[in-house]
């Protein structure tokens, strides 16, 4: 076999080929820990996006190696998801599946308010971040290319004001978890 020294795959192991070949076992890997075919496939594009963007080098076993790449995005996947259910009301997260009663509008006002209220006791930046990631839906690295910061600096904002709305709002705002 061939080994490219640029990026020492050997040319079976292209990240093209690579998929095709264990594409499958990859998806698999990534079901068995969301249980949610549309999700497994995102984590799948995501492990195989990533050889592109950073080829690893010495693999020994490639099942192995793309098996635990599957496993640890599936769970990170799994703990955003969490994250969103767990801080989001249940307004913002859930489409009605039925009409909306003027009860459920009432306390979906609540709700928001409450949210708004303990918004406006974050630092600004907080604020910015916490609005940007969860209620516009930006990425990390979108949100500190805006506010002009480094990506761990976002993750950090983040967490804190995570951790403060949720020591505001209690349980108020944890009505569904997964």
């Amino acid at each position: 076999m061939t080994v490219d020294p640029a990026t020492e795959y050997t040319i079976t192991d292209t990240p093209a080929a690579l998929a095709r070949h264990y594409g499958p076992l990859v998806f698999r890997a990534a079901f068995r820990v969301l249980g949610d075919a549309a999700l497994a496939e995102d984590v799948q594009q995501d492990v195989f996006v990533s050889l592109l963007e950073q080829p690893p080098r010495g693999i020994v076993s490639w099942p192995a190696f793309l098996t635990a790449a599957a496993v640890r995005r599936a769970i990170d996947r799994q703990r955003q998801q969490r994250r969103w259910w767990r801080l989001l009301p249940l307004w913002r997260a859930q489409a009605t599946e039925s009409a909306v009663s003027s009860e459920d509008i009432g306390a979906a006002d609540e709700r928001a308010r409450r949210l708004r209220a303990a918004m406006r006791d974050l630092s600004p930046r907080e604020a910015q971040c916490f609005s940007l990631r969860y209620l516009e839906g930006m990425a990390i690295d979108d949100i500190a290319r805006v506010l002009a910061i480094t990506s761990n600096t976002t993750h950090v904002t983040l967490h804190r004001a995570r951790r403060r709305l949720e020591a505001r709002l209690g349980d108020g705002i944890t009505e569904v978890s997964p």
